[in-house]
């Protein structure tokens, strides 16, 4: 749920939710104002609910990869373009709001 509210948010602030296209505006409500990242941390929170759910350790296994490939490889490269892009506006923002909770 807590993905879905993230994405519903990005889509009437009027940017993109797709990582591959440009971003208009830094949404600041919504989850947003909690947390910088409430998609990935739902994606993450739906898979540690899918490896409860189905008793299984592999799921759980990918919970720590999952986590440095969105860390390091999606949110870095996010984070560095939105700072380009936005400066000191998006500096404000890291500032108040943390990355995850």
């Amino acid at each position: 749920m807590l993905a879905i509210w993230a994405v519903v948010t990005i889509q009437k602030a009027g940017t993109r939710v797709e990582t591959n296209k440009p971003t208009t505006a830094i949404v600041a409500n919504g989850p947003y104002r909690v947390t910088r990242n409430p998609i990935y941390i739902g994606m993450f929170l739906g898979l540690t609910g899918l490896a409860i759910g189905f008793d299984n350790s592999w799921v759980f296994a990918t919970l720590v990869p999952f986590y440095l490939v969105i860390r390091y490889g999606v949110i870095a490269r996010e984070e560095a373009y939105l700072e380009r892009k936005f400066g000191a506006v998006y500096r404000g923002y890291k500032s108040r709001v943390c990355r995850w909770l």
